[in-house]
């Protein structure tokens, strides 16, 4: 994973991408994604889960140029001797996970998650392993500062504060976390940010 990772922080240096999305948040998603694939996935999809796990945010809007970063992406696997048709699916793994992005998919408020074929389970895999890192309240302080530079430290953690309870500690119930390994994972995660964020 050496050169993916260092992929990642060409991209980062290239746009911009401050270190709550930097290569540091790219590794700690491989580790969370490696902690909750399932012991009968295949080679192909643990290739995939770790790649789009290390990969996601070089195509995330907030940063970068959408069709170019993914260029860059397509590239860079290309060069690895990726298959085509893998690239490809990569690619549209990584801009159909985002939370922001699913919620604008939301049907009648149920989720309506995009179909990626025989990666589907590589898919989900990734795409709750991120949200496993949005527990990390430290990184959600530095990205509300990245928004919001000349905000109060105060008012910065209120806002991650309030973002907590109405979002992340809400995850599995509103069904956005599923897998057990999964929320086997949460209660130490959440321990750590009600810690962190001074809640009881």
């Amino acid at each position: 994973m050496d050169r993916v990772y260092s992929f990642v922080q060409a991209m980062c240096k290239e746009y911009n991408i401050d270190e709550s999305h930097d290569v540091t948040h790219a590794r700690d998603c491989v580790q969370f994604a490696r902690a909750i694939t399932d012991t009968d996935c295949s080679a192909e999809e643990r290739t995939m889960i770790e790649y789009a796990a290390a990969l996601h945010d070089c195509v995330d809007k907030k940063y970068v140029d959408v069709h170019r970063a993914k260029s860059q992406v397509y590239t860079f696997l290309y060069i690895e001797e990726w298959e085509q048709e893998d690239i490809v699916a990569l690619i549209k793994i990584i801009t159909t996970m985002s939370y922001s992005w699913l919620k604008s998919q939301m049907v009648e408020g149920r989720q309506v998650w995009p179909d990626h074929g025989p990666y589907q389970r590589a898919y989900h895999t990734v795409r709750q392993a991120d949200l496993l890192c949005s527990y990390r309240a430290e990184r959600c302080y530095q990205y509300q500062k990245r928004l919001s530079p000349a905000i109060s430290e105060d008012d910065c953690w209120d806002k991650v504060r309030d973002l907590f309870l109405n979002r992340v500690f809400c995850y599995i119930r509103d069904r956005w976390l599923e897998s057990p390994k999964a929320i086997l994972l949460t209660p130490l995660l959440i321990a750590k940010a009600r810690s962190v964020l001074g809640l009881k």
